[in-house]
């Protein structure tokens, strides 16, 4: 699958990171203003400026480039329920049948009770934005709500995981 967009995706650094390691993706990091150009500053430094390029936006108001995946990293626990489910439908709007989207955040457990760093990063959030950590369980309801497949969880570092889900149609 390529393109990948990456939404609100700050230095680009997830984009870089994929598109480093597949010869063939290419990639857009769809950011606002004044971070775009942080954004393309660190590209063009990493050299990747003929395979990513940034797009300035607001990824409420605005049309989202087009993509086979669409990478949500560290994005959807700064907004609270109904932001979050048009965020989620929006990326699904987005994507052809049988795209890819990917949901790479903190995730809380089904009580809310932990893992205890996730734990109190979601309250430290829930003081600072309107967001929260969401559970694997809420993200699949809202998946599936949208029209996707949802596949399994799994654990990257730092408290962090990712969600994968793909449009059926």
């Amino acid at each position: 699958r390529r393109p990948l967009l990456d939404v609100a995706g700050g230095s680009g650094i997830y984009a870089a990171a994929m598109v480093a390691s597949h010869p063939t993706l290419t990639a857009t990091v769809f950011e606002q203003c004044p971070v775009d150009a942080l954004c393309r500053a660190e590209i063009e430094a990493q050299g990747l400026s003929d395979r990513i390029t940034v797009q300035s936006g607001d990824m409420f108001q605005q049309a989202w480039p087009a993509a086979d995946v669409i990478l949500l990293s560290n994005v959807l626990h700064d907004w609270d329920w109904p932001e979050m489910q048009d965020l989620v439908h929006k990326a699904v709007a987005t994507l052809p049948t049988n795209g890819l989207l990917i949901i790479h955040d903190a995730f809380i457990n089904e009580t809310k009770t932990g893992p205890l760093a996730v734990a109190e990063y979601s309250s430290l959030l829930m003081n600072i934005t309107q967001g929260k950590c969401y559970s694997t369980a809420e993200y699949t309801t809202v998946l599936q709500n949208a029209g996707c497949t949802v596949g399994p969880y799994k654990d990257t570092i730092g408290d962090r995981g990712f969600l994968t889900a793909t449009k059926i149609g």
